[in-house]
């Protein structure tokens, strides 16, 4: 393995020499900060002895280093002391570093971390002006023996040049959320306890909602290498703002730079790990993998017809497709060569619709005049005229109410974008194998399959999708039956449906039970740290069912923004091989999901994934401390990150978060918030 040259977003700086005086007052007094209990310091007893025995005591006063009258000194000993309260006091130093002496937009997060807002004229336009936006957020000894500055680059945020008293008159105001006024952000539902607001000053933030209802298109995930990017806007942030006397002066950061990885702290997947299995063979790259050796499995089904559902001004883009579906294009051979589907198409069974606008109607009558053979398995392809991010919604949903409308015929769908296929003539070819995948994987097939011995054991994963339009959050489930990486059915829920979610699983375990052992354990891959609340009925389950089994719980969460980074100095491209993970302290850790297995032979089209962030816990602790099933369970993340069958490029999330979240996404647009029966057990949503 190529030697790595390792380093993290992270700042260190020394600790006080002595301890330090903060000043408190028992009662809330206006105009200091007031701290939560959680953040008293340890020896609050000694200098407000009822305060440390009353529970019910939320909240005093902290005027931190400046003294205040009516105030009681206390030493803190910063090494020692409750580390919330101080990194709540580096915190806050920081926070009138930027705001009171730079003179900067500052916002402040729920853990009281600081956001800089820094202005990028060169990207504003007549439209909105465009700001760069840092993190520095406080940690204490999370990775090295000293107080860090985690300093993230958060990406771009724009803000409307006309105010919210021009935008009110034909904007409905839940769309509004941040606010600047007066170079400071406000939510908008706040603004108004302010005195004396001129709404001509106040201009809003274009979030995701604002900019829909302000008809900005949606825009595309950036495919670009973000590493260069990421370090060196940090780089210049830290040259320009901390690498100064006058920030020294306020927090002593060290000379050194960003901090190197300690290599007690790295290790890597088991060189195995990333293997599939194909028909054939075995490799590393789905794409050669089924070109070479074939899908694992062929779908089970003979009699598959295939047809159309076509806005007519698209009926050549439809015959272009059929001919490469048979005939293929370049190196695309058709899609029984390259995924083996055998297909049919019968003449007249397609349907070509007139209504671009409202076509629902239409396509389902012209369904329910076709004769369905419950002997042959239909596909339709749905060419859709709209791109994935059209700007209107009610174009949008029509790519939903199409998929429901099949899924209760118990059809599945392939949605094509119809632009694409002629705009991009033979460079089209790079799109058909994820299509032919995705078809295969529809039908029942099994592109690959993870190249691992099977175990006993459930793996349930749960990913979430909020809607925007409505702020409702959804969760989707995944149950696997094995580490495999088949999945056998999928539910999805409401946020707050938690005895639901716990029943579902319960009703997995059961249905596994029956058929194998009992599970040896439970894996569950979560998409945000699993709380008492949400973890208590699956035990409770667990028990009723007599299984006296540990329940692992691997929280997975993107690390896209305002999150530790890795990089590798030893590459220009600055992204760490594949496989990579840091152990980053508290059962958490760092793992590089990409494609760099050498140097040689990555492939930038497959992009530059950050790091995803894994917390490990067990209802049987010590679990936790056994290096060899650490390694096992990062080890199966990367490798059902590798499951991915909507195309034939790898994700850096697990199948066990990214298909849940697909079904959260799309479910909630079908009538009742439902999906038909049908939907339930197979991949309709790639």
């Amino acid at each position: 393995m190529q030697e790595q040259n390792l380093f993290f977003n992270i700042l260190t700086f020394d600790w006080p020499n002595q301890p330090v005086t903060f000043y408190f007052h028992e009662e809330e007094q206006d105009k200091f900060p007031r701290i939560h209990r959680s953040l008293f310091p340890k020896q609050i007893a000694n200098i407000f002895p009822q305060v440390a025995t009353t529970p019910a005591k939320e909240f005093i006063s902290c005027a931190f280093t400046g003294e205040a009258e009516g105030f009681t000194p206390l030493d803190i000993d910063f090494k020692t002391d409750n580390p919330d309260l101080i990194k709540r006091f580096y915190n806050k130093q920081i926070g009138y570093y930027f705001r009171k002496v730079r003179e900067k937009i500052v916002k402040v997060g729920f853990i009281k971390e600081n956001q800089i807002w820094l202005p990028a004229p060169k990207e504003s336009n007549a439209q909105y002006s465009v700001y760069d936006k840092y993190t520095l957020k406080v940690q204490l000894c999370t990775v090295s023996g000293f107080p860090e500055i985690h300093l993230s680059y958060d990406g771009k945020s724009r803000v409307s040049k006309k105010s919210i008293a021009v935008l009110i008159q034909d904007i409905a105001p839940e769309n509004f959320n941040w606010v600047l006024y007066e170079n400071q952000l406000w939510k908008y539902d706040t603004l108004d306890k302010k005195e004396d607001i001129d709404y001509k000053k106040a201009y809003p933030v274009l979030g995701r909602r604002l900019k829909t209802a302000m008809g900005f298109p949606a825009e595309a995930p950036p495919r670009h290498n973000r590493y260069t990017e990421y370090l060196r806007n940090i780089e210049k942030f830290y040259k320009d703002n901390l690498d100064t006397d006058a920030f020294r002066e306020l927090i002593p950061l060290h000379t050194t730079g960003f901090l190197p990885v300690n290599t007690t702290r790295l290790n890597y997947t088991s060189p195995d790990s990333n293997k599939l299995a194909f028909g054939t063979g075995q490799d590393i790259v789905p794409f050669n993998g089924v070109k070479t050796y074939g899908p694992f499995k062929k779908a089970p089904y003979n009699k598959v017809h295939l047809f159309f559902i076509v806005h007519r001004d698209d009926i050549e883009t439809a015959k272009r497709l059929k001919t490469y579906f048979q005939t293929g294009l370049k190196f695309f051979k058709g899609l029984f060569d390259f995924s083996k589907v055998l297909f049919h198409t019968s003449e007249g069974f397609s349907i070509a619709f007139t209504d671009k606008e409202n076509p629902i109607a239409e396509i389902e009558q012209k369904l329910s005049q076709r004769t369905i053979d419950p002997d042959v398995k239909y596909i339709a392809i749905y060419i859709t005229p709209y791109n994935k991010y059209e700007a209107d919604l009610q174009k949008r949903e029509i790519y939903y109410k199409v998929k429901e409308l099949l899924l209760k015929r118990r059809i599945t769908s392939q949605c094509i974008e119809a632009n694409k296929v002629m705009e991009q003539g033979e460079n089209y070819v790079y799109s058909l194998p994820n299509i032919a995948v995705a078809i295969l994987a529809k039908l029942d097939g099994i592109p690959w399959r993870l190249n691992t011995p099977i175990r006993n054991e459930l793996i349930v994963g749960v990913g979430a999708f909020k809607h925007i339009a409505t702020d409702v959050q959804y969760i989707g489930s995944a149950f696997s039956f094995n580490n495999t990486g088949g999945f056998n059915r999928f539910e999805y829920f409401m946020k707050h449906e938690v005895d639901v979610l716990a029943g579902s699983i319960s009703r997995a375990i059961r249905d596994y039970a029956t058929v194998n052992n009992s599970p040896d354990r439970l894996i569950i891959h979560f998409y945000k740290t699993m709380n008492e609340k949400e973890l208590e009925p699956i035990e409770r389950a667990l028990a009723d069912l007599g299984l006296d089994i540990p329940v692992f719980v691997v929280t997975i969460n993107k690390t896209e923004s305002e999150d530790i980074v890795l990089f590798d100095r030893n590459w220009p491209e600055l992204m760490p091989m594949s496989g990579t993970y840091v152990h980053i302290g508290e059962n958490r850790y760092l793992l590089c999901n990409n494609t760099r297995y050498s140097a040689a032979g990555f492939n930038k089209n497959d992009g530059y994934p950050f790091p995803i962030k894994l917390k490990i816990d067990c209802t049987d602790k010590t679990q936790l401390t056994e290096t060899k099933v650490v390694k096992e369970l990062i080890d199966q993340v990367y490798q059902f990150s590798r499951m991915y069958w909507k195309s034939v490029r790898q994700q850096n999330l697990p199948v066990t978060i990214k298909y849940p979240e697909m079904v959260a996404q799309i479910a909630p647009h079908f009538d009742g918030d439902e999906i038909p029966q049908y939907g339930k057990d197979n991949l309709w949503f790639l």
